[in-house]
Protein backbone atom coordinates (compact mmCIF):
# COMPACT_ATOMS: atom_id res chain seq x y z
CA UNK A 1 0.00 0.00 0.00
CA UNK A 2 1.35 3.43 -0.87
CA UNK A 3 0.79 7.18 -1.78
CA UNK A 4 2.26 8.06 -4.58
CA UNK A 5 2.30 11.54 -6.13
CA UNK A 6 2.26 11.39 -9.93
CA UNK A 7 2.12 15.56 -10.57
CA UNK A 8 2.64 18.40 -7.95
CA UNK A 9 -1.15 18.27 -7.26
CA UNK A 10 -2.04 14.81 -8.13
CA UNK A 11 -1.55 11.73 -5.55
CA UNK A 12 -2.08 8.02 -6.50
CA UNK A 13 -3.15 5.77 -3.30
CA UNK A 14 -2.71 2.23 -3.19
CA UNK A 15 -4.68 0.83 -0.34
CA UNK A 16 -5.13 -2.74 0.56
CA UNK A 17 -6.63 -4.83 3.60
CA UNK A 18 -6.75 -8.43 4.56
CA UNK A 19 -9.75 -9.68 5.99
CA UNK A 20 -9.84 -13.87 7.10
CA UNK A 21 -7.11 -14.70 4.80
CA UNK A 22 -8.67 -12.28 1.70
CA UNK A 23 -6.89 -9.51 0.28
CA UNK A 24 -9.07 -6.10 -0.74
CA UNK A 25 -7.71 -3.76 -3.00
CA UNK A 26 -8.75 -0.07 -4.10
CA UNK A 27 -6.55 2.26 -6.40
CA UNK A 28 -7.35 5.73 -6.64
CA UNK A 29 -6.31 9.09 -8.10
CA UNK A 30 -7.17 12.17 -5.88
CA UNK A 31 -6.29 15.49 -6.64
CA UNK A 32 -4.71 17.91 -3.73
CA UNK A 33 -2.45 18.20 -1.07
CA UNK A 34 -0.32 15.74 0.92
CA UNK A 35 -2.92 15.91 4.14
CA UNK A 36 -5.97 15.67 1.85
CA UNK A 37 -4.77 12.72 0.29
CA UNK A 38 -3.69 11.05 3.77
CA UNK A 39 -7.05 11.46 5.01
CA UNK A 40 -8.84 9.85 2.27
CA UNK A 41 -6.12 6.76 2.31
CA UNK A 42 -7.07 6.01 5.68
CA UNK A 43 -10.78 6.47 4.73
CA UNK A 44 -10.53 3.99 1.70
CA UNK A 45 -8.65 1.76 4.15
CA UNK A 46 -11.62 1.32 6.78
CA UNK A 47 -13.83 0.97 3.94
CA UNK A 48 -12.13 -1.93 2.85
CA UNK A 49 -11.82 -3.48 6.28
CA UNK A 50 -15.79 -3.18 6.92
CA UNK A 51 -16.26 -4.55 3.02
CA UNK A 52 -13.99 -7.68 4.55
CA UNK A 53 -15.88 -7.96 7.69
CA UNK A 54 -19.56 -7.84 5.95
CA UNK A 55 -18.25 -10.69 3.55
CA UNK A 56 -17.22 -13.00 6.53
CA UNK A 57 -20.19 -12.34 8.36
CA UNK A 58 -22.72 -13.23 5.37
CA UNK A 59 -20.65 -16.73 5.17
CA UNK A 60 -21.19 -17.39 8.98
CA UNK A 61 -24.21 -16.18 8.91
CA UNK A 62 -25.66 -18.48 6.08
CA UNK A 63 -22.84 -21.36 6.87
CA UNK A 64 -22.04 -22.06 10.94
CA UNK A 65 -21.44 -25.19 11.54
CA UNK A 66 -20.45 -28.87 9.85
CA UNK A 67 -24.17 -29.98 9.22
CA UNK A 68 -24.77 -26.63 7.76
CA UNK A 69 -22.31 -27.28 4.86
CA UNK A 70 -23.48 -31.28 4.57
CA UNK A 71 -27.22 -30.14 4.08
CA UNK A 72 -26.07 -28.23 1.04
CA UNK A 73 -23.76 -30.75 -0.38
CA UNK A 74 -26.05 -33.25 0.22
CA UNK A 75 -29.12 -30.94 -1.82
CA UNK A 76 -27.20 -30.20 -4.67
CA UNK A 77 -25.74 -33.82 -5.66
CA UNK A 78 -27.55 -35.27 -8.27
CA UNK A 79 -27.49 -39.03 -7.11
CA UNK A 80 -26.52 -40.43 -3.69
CA UNK A 81 -25.86 -43.95 -3.19
CA UNK A 82 -27.67 -45.62 0.07
CA UNK A 83 -24.28 -45.96 1.20
CA UNK A 84 -23.11 -42.43 0.38
CA UNK A 85 -26.30 -41.30 2.11
CA UNK A 86 -25.45 -43.40 5.38
CA UNK A 87 -21.74 -42.01 5.54
CA UNK A 88 -23.23 -38.52 5.16
CA UNK A 89 -25.43 -39.42 7.81
CA UNK A 90 -22.65 -40.59 9.92
CA UNK A 91 -20.61 -37.72 9.82
CA UNK A 92 -23.47 -35.19 10.71
CA UNK A 93 -23.84 -37.77 13.78
CA UNK A 94 -20.38 -37.23 14.70
CA UNK A 95 -19.07 -33.54 13.50
CA UNK A 96 -22.44 -31.98 12.54
CA UNK A 97 -21.96 -29.88 15.74
CA UNK A 98 -18.39 -28.62 14.64
CA UNK A 99 -17.72 -25.08 14.21
CA UNK A 100 -16.58 -24.35 10.52
CA UNK A 101 -14.16 -21.80 11.51
CA UNK A 102 -12.31 -24.21 13.74
CA UNK A 103 -13.05 -27.37 11.79
CA UNK A 104 -9.29 -28.24 10.33
CA UNK A 105 -8.16 -28.76 13.60
CA UNK A 106 -10.82 -30.56 14.73
CA UNK A 107 -11.41 -32.66 11.97
CA UNK A 108 -7.76 -33.71 12.64
CA UNK A 109 -8.09 -34.60 16.07
CA UNK A 110 -11.27 -36.69 14.83
CA UNK A 111 -9.39 -38.99 12.26
CA UNK A 112 -6.96 -39.69 14.97
CA UNK A 113 -9.97 -40.96 17.47
CA UNK A 114 -11.05 -42.98 14.52
CA UNK A 115 -7.95 -44.66 13.71
CA UNK A 116 -7.22 -45.76 17.85
CA UNK A 117 -11.18 -46.90 18.38
CA UNK A 118 -13.35 -49.70 18.07
CA UNK A 119 -16.03 -49.22 15.12
CA UNK A 120 -19.31 -50.27 17.69
CA UNK A 121 -20.46 -52.28 14.63
CA UNK A 122 -17.29 -54.50 13.66
CA UNK A 123 -15.85 -54.42 17.45
CA UNK A 124 -12.19 -53.35 15.58
CA UNK A 125 -10.32 -50.19 13.91
CA UNK A 126 -11.97 -48.53 10.68
CA UNK A 127 -10.04 -49.68 8.09
CA UNK A 128 -7.91 -46.88 5.73
CA UNK A 129 -10.64 -47.49 3.16
CA UNK A 130 -13.31 -46.39 5.53
CA UNK A 131 -11.43 -43.62 6.58
CA UNK A 132 -10.54 -42.27 3.11
CA UNK A 133 -13.98 -42.37 2.46
CA UNK A 134 -15.21 -40.02 5.16
CA UNK A 135 -12.31 -37.79 4.10
CA UNK A 136 -13.48 -37.78 0.79
CA UNK A 137 -16.56 -36.52 1.50
CA UNK A 138 -15.70 -34.08 3.81
CA UNK A 139 -13.33 -32.57 0.80
CA UNK A 140 -15.81 -32.48 -1.69
CA UNK A 141 -18.45 -31.04 1.22
CA UNK A 142 -16.14 -27.84 1.38
CA UNK A 143 -15.03 -27.97 -2.37
CA UNK A 144 -18.71 -27.58 -3.16
CA UNK A 145 -18.99 -24.51 -0.39
CA UNK A 146 -15.99 -22.84 -2.32
CA UNK A 147 -17.97 -23.11 -5.84
CA UNK A 148 -20.91 -21.70 -4.72
CA UNK A 149 -18.65 -19.10 -2.41
CA UNK A 150 -19.60 -19.76 0.62
CA UNK A 151 -16.25 -20.12 1.60
CA UNK A 152 -13.04 -18.59 0.75
CA UNK A 153 -10.39 -22.06 0.92
CA UNK A 154 -10.61 -25.66 1.52
CA UNK A 155 -9.05 -26.39 4.42
CA UNK A 156 -9.10 -30.33 4.42
CA UNK A 157 -6.07 -30.23 2.09
CA UNK A 158 -4.26 -33.43 0.81
CA UNK A 159 -1.19 -32.27 2.30
CA UNK A 160 -2.44 -31.90 5.83
CA UNK A 161 -5.32 -35.22 5.37
CA UNK A 162 -3.36 -37.53 3.16
CA UNK A 163 -4.52 -40.41 1.55
CA UNK A 164 -4.12 -43.50 3.71
CA UNK A 165 -2.91 -46.87 1.97
CA UNK A 166 -5.26 -49.18 1.09
CA UNK A 167 -4.82 -52.91 -0.39
CA UNK A 168 -7.49 -54.66 -2.20
CA UNK A 169 -9.92 -57.09 -0.71
CA UNK A 170 -9.19 -60.91 -1.22
CA UNK A 171 -11.67 -62.66 -0.27
CA UNK A 172 -12.84 -65.91 -1.64
CA UNK A 173 -14.79 -68.77 0.07
CA UNK A 174 -14.19 -72.36 -0.08
CA UNK A 175 -16.76 -75.09 -1.93
CA UNK A 176 -17.86 -75.90 1.56
CA UNK A 177 -18.46 -72.63 2.67
CA UNK A 178 -20.76 -71.10 -0.91
CA UNK A 179 -23.01 -74.57 -0.59
CA UNK A 180 -23.56 -73.43 2.67
CA UNK A 181 -24.64 -69.88 1.68
CA UNK A 182 -26.73 -70.83 -1.10
CA UNK A 183 -29.07 -73.36 1.70
CA UNK A 184 -29.64 -70.58 4.02
CA UNK A 185 -30.92 -68.05 1.23
CA UNK A 186 -32.96 -70.83 -0.54
CA UNK A 187 -34.43 -71.61 3.07
CA UNK A 188 -34.29 -68.06 5.01
CA UNK A 189 -34.71 -65.71 1.93
CA UNK A 190 -35.63 -67.47 -1.09
CA UNK A 191 -36.55 -64.00 -2.92
CA UNK A 192 -32.71 -63.35 -3.29
CA UNK A 193 -31.76 -66.95 -5.10
CA UNK A 194 -31.85 -65.72 -8.36
CA UNK A 195 -29.93 -62.75 -7.74
CA UNK A 196 -27.06 -64.34 -5.75
CA UNK A 197 -26.69 -66.90 -7.92
CA UNK A 198 -26.40 -64.72 -10.92
CA UNK A 199 -23.77 -62.64 -9.02
CA UNK A 200 -21.81 -65.84 -8.46
CA UNK A 201 -21.11 -66.02 -12.02
CA UNK A 202 -21.36 -62.85 -13.78
CA UNK A 203 -19.59 -59.62 -12.40
CA UNK A 204 -22.37 -57.42 -11.64
CA UNK A 205 -23.15 -54.44 -8.89
CA UNK A 206 -25.59 -54.48 -6.55
CA UNK A 207 -27.53 -51.23 -7.58
CA UNK A 208 -27.51 -53.07 -11.44
CA UNK A 209 -29.02 -55.95 -9.90
CA UNK A 210 -31.16 -54.39 -7.83
CA UNK A 211 -32.59 -52.05 -10.96
CA UNK A 212 -33.14 -54.71 -13.33
CA UNK A 213 -36.20 -54.74 -15.25
CA UNK A 214 -37.85 -57.55 -17.23
CA UNK A 215 -38.23 -55.41 -19.98
CA UNK A 216 -34.32 -55.34 -20.71
CA UNK A 217 -34.49 -59.44 -21.50
CA UNK A 218 -33.26 -60.49 -24.54
CA UNK A 219 -33.94 -64.44 -24.52
CA UNK A 220 -32.77 -64.58 -28.25
CA UNK A 221 -28.96 -63.78 -27.25
CA UNK A 222 -29.85 -64.85 -23.50
CA UNK A 223 -28.71 -61.47 -22.21
CA UNK A 224 -30.06 -58.64 -20.14
CA UNK A 225 -29.19 -55.04 -20.53
CA UNK A 226 -27.66 -52.62 -17.84
CA UNK A 227 -28.95 -49.23 -18.98
CA UNK A 228 -26.66 -45.95 -18.70
CA UNK A 229 -28.83 -44.45 -16.37
CA UNK A 230 -28.83 -47.56 -14.09
CA UNK A 231 -24.84 -47.89 -14.45
CA UNK A 232 -22.42 -46.27 -11.88
CA UNK A 233 -19.94 -45.28 -14.75
CA UNK A 234 -22.81 -43.83 -17.03
CA UNK A 235 -22.02 -46.71 -19.28
CA UNK A 236 -24.67 -49.20 -20.70
CA UNK A 237 -23.71 -52.93 -20.86
CA UNK A 238 -24.96 -56.05 -21.42
CA UNK A 239 -24.93 -59.28 -18.68
CA UNK A 240 -25.01 -62.72 -20.10
CA UNK A 241 -27.20 -65.35 -18.50
CA UNK A 242 -25.75 -67.90 -17.11
CA UNK A 243 -26.65 -71.26 -19.07
CA UNK A 244 -28.02 -72.69 -15.55
CA UNK A 245 -30.49 -69.75 -15.27
CA UNK A 246 -31.82 -69.57 -18.55
CA UNK A 247 -34.84 -71.68 -17.57
CA UNK A 248 -35.03 -69.16 -15.06
CA UNK A 249 -35.55 -66.16 -17.12
CA UNK A 250 -37.77 -67.69 -19.81
CA UNK A 251 -40.39 -68.87 -17.13
CA UNK A 252 -40.90 -66.02 -15.37
CA UNK A 253 -44.76 -65.25 -15.50
CA UNK A 254 -45.68 -61.93 -17.82
CA UNK A 255 -47.37 -59.81 -14.37
CA UNK A 256 -44.26 -60.46 -12.46
CA UNK A 257 -41.19 -58.22 -12.30
CA UNK A 258 -37.81 -59.80 -10.99
CA UNK A 259 -36.38 -56.35 -10.15
CA UNK A 260 -35.86 -56.48 -6.52
CA UNK A 261 -35.67 -53.69 -3.95
CA UNK A 262 -32.40 -53.20 -1.37
CA UNK A 263 -32.00 -56.41 0.30
CA UNK A 264 -29.14 -55.37 2.83
CA UNK A 265 -30.90 -56.78 5.64
CA UNK A 266 -31.77 -59.92 4.50
CA UNK A 267 -28.52 -60.55 3.36
CA UNK A 268 -26.70 -59.60 6.13
CA UNK A 269 -28.75 -62.10 7.86
CA UNK A 270 -28.06 -65.24 5.49
CA UNK A 271 -24.64 -64.00 6.20
CA UNK A 272 -25.14 -64.64 9.68
CA UNK A 273 -26.52 -67.43 9.89
CA UNK A 274 -23.86 -69.02 7.12
CA UNK A 275 -21.64 -68.43 9.80
CA UNK A 276 -19.28 -65.56 7.05
CA UNK A 277 -18.32 -62.55 8.79
CA UNK A 278 -15.66 -60.66 6.53
CA UNK A 279 -17.90 -61.42 3.24
CA UNK A 280 -19.31 -58.27 1.65
CA UNK A 281 -21.72 -58.81 -1.61
CA UNK A 282 -19.22 -56.78 -3.78
CA UNK A 283 -17.03 -59.84 -3.21
CA UNK A 284 -19.24 -61.71 -5.50
CA UNK A 285 -17.92 -59.00 -8.15
CA UNK A 286 -14.55 -60.77 -7.61
CA UNK A 287 -15.17 -64.27 -7.44
CA UNK A 288 -16.93 -64.74 -10.50
CA UNK A 289 -14.27 -62.06 -12.73
CA UNK A 290 -11.77 -64.81 -11.04
CA UNK A 291 -14.25 -67.27 -12.43
CA UNK A 292 -14.74 -66.08 -15.80
CA UNK A 293 -10.61 -65.85 -16.15
CA UNK A 294 -9.88 -68.96 -14.97
CA UNK A 295 -12.28 -70.32 -17.04
CA UNK A 296 -10.54 -69.00 -20.07
CA UNK A 297 -12.49 -65.59 -21.06
CA UNK A 298 -10.58 -63.08 -22.50
CA UNK A 299 -9.75 -60.47 -19.91
CA UNK A 300 -11.11 -57.83 -22.46
CA UNK A 301 -14.35 -59.64 -22.23
CA UNK A 302 -14.53 -59.72 -18.10
CA UNK A 303 -14.19 -56.02 -18.44
CA UNK A 304 -16.89 -55.26 -20.70
CA UNK A 305 -18.95 -57.93 -19.07
CA UNK A 306 -18.14 -56.08 -15.46
CA UNK A 307 -18.40 -52.71 -17.42
CA UNK A 308 -15.22 -51.14 -15.91
CA UNK A 309 -12.97 -48.27 -17.69
CA UNK A 310 -10.00 -49.58 -16.01
CA UNK A 311 -8.38 -52.84 -15.74
CA UNK A 312 -8.92 -54.37 -12.31
CA UNK A 313 -7.96 -57.58 -12.81
CA UNK A 314 -4.51 -56.15 -11.83
CA UNK A 315 -5.60 -55.85 -8.25
CA UNK A 316 -8.16 -58.89 -7.85
CA UNK A 317 -8.24 -61.68 -10.08
CA UNK A 318 -5.84 -64.75 -11.38
CA UNK A 319 -5.76 -66.12 -7.62
CA UNK A 320 -5.48 -69.80 -9.03
CA UNK A 321 -1.64 -69.81 -9.21
CA UNK A 322 -2.17 -73.27 -11.43
CA UNK A 323 -4.15 -72.48 -14.15
CA UNK A 324 -2.92 -68.84 -14.48
CA UNK A 325 1.03 -70.58 -15.04
CA UNK A 326 -0.68 -72.65 -17.74
CA UNK A 327 -1.20 -69.75 -19.97
CA UNK A 328 2.72 -69.02 -19.96
CA UNK A 329 3.80 -69.16 -22.88
CA UNK A 330 7.69 -69.75 -23.92
CA UNK A 331 9.02 -68.79 -26.85
CA UNK A 332 11.01 -71.89 -28.54
CA UNK A 333 14.59 -71.88 -29.08
CA UNK A 334 17.39 -73.65 -31.21
CA UNK A 335 20.46 -75.21 -29.64
CA UNK A 336 23.41 -77.20 -31.22
CA UNK A 337 23.59 -80.43 -30.30
CA UNK A 338 27.15 -81.66 -30.40
CA UNK A 339 28.50 -83.07 -33.66
CA UNK A 340 24.88 -82.93 -34.93
CA UNK A 341 22.59 -80.04 -36.15
CA UNK A 342 20.03 -77.69 -34.99
CA UNK A 343 17.23 -78.88 -33.13
CA UNK A 344 14.66 -76.35 -32.56
CA UNK A 345 13.05 -77.21 -28.43
CA UNK A 346 9.93 -75.85 -27.51
CA UNK A 347 10.21 -74.67 -23.83
CA UNK A 348 6.37 -75.39 -23.19
CA UNK A 349 6.86 -79.05 -23.72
Amino acid sequence: MSIKQIKPDLWLLDVRAWKSGKEFRCREKLQGGRKAAESRFWQIKKELQARGESESSLTFTELKTFADLLKIYKDKRTECSISHLDKIKFLEREIGAIDLRFFADRFEQYIKLLRTTNSKRTKKPRSNPCINRLVEIVRAAFNMGVSLSLMEKNPITKVRFPRLKEFPRDVVLSDLEYQNLLNVIDREAPHLSFIVRFAFQVPCRRSELVKMRKENLDLIHNTIRIKATESKNDKGCWKPIPPDMVNYFRNIPREVDFGLGQFRRSWRRCLKLAGLKNFHFHDTRHISGTALIDNGTPEQVVMTVANWKTNMLRNYYHREPKKALQLVQFAPKTVQVSGLEKVEVSQNA
